[in-house]
């Protein structure tokens, strides 16, 4: 079971991260991720395509009014420069309520651990929260560097699902529970 809603993740900080809601005026930045054929390789987009920029934005700006979720915009705290998003995303899994961290990073910023900072966050926010026994990230068998992530954040992958009609592991993480 989830608590709902999910809390804010705006102004969220790590060591050289910081989270902040997603506004309409960021499909300009984010057209560096849906030009980039490898950044969009495992998502429903077509590169270069300003819609799919824009469903995207649209789809977190919804999840914020129905139940708190969604993928927030991460900055640099040196500059404020945005590089990525990440956040807490519900999901119907296999018929079953679930709490996702999903996280997808400009091609620019691959390689610095960012995504595995800003996931891990995600985590500890849940967690610190009681917001749910375990979170999951939903990964393509392909997406290596994903799932490279969804490890870092101590994550062990687990069943092969389809989720929106493509197949997806569920890499999981137990979390502690607060007393």
């Amino acid at each position: 079971m989830i608590t709902l809603p999910i809390p804010s993740l705006d102004g969220l900080l790590t060591e050289r991260l910081r989270f902040r809601k997603l506004v309409a005026a960021d499909v300009e930045w984010w057209m560096d991720y849906i030009n980039h054929a490898e950044a969009i390789r495992f998502m429903p987009f077509t590169v270069g395509s300003r819609a799919d920029c824009e469903e995207m934005i649209q789809r977190a700006l919804d999840r914020y009014t129905e139940d708190g979720s969604g993928l927030n915009a991460v900055l640099l705290r040196a500059s404020g420069t945005p590089i990525g998003m990440c956040g807490l995303l519900t999901q119907t899994v296999d018929g079953e309520a679930e709490l996702e961290i999903g996280y997808h990073f400009l091609p620019a910023h691959w390689g610095h651990g960012y995504a595995a900072e800003a996931a891990i966050a995600c985590k500890h926010f849940a967690e610190e929260r009681a917001l749910v026994r375990s979170v999951i990230s939903l990964i393509d068998e392909g997406n290596l560097r994903s799932q490279a992530v969804a490890k870092r954040n101590g994550m062990l992958p687990g069943r092969i699902t389809v989720h929106r009609g493509v197949p997806a592991i569920v890499f999981r993480v137990e979390l502690s529970l607060r007393a």
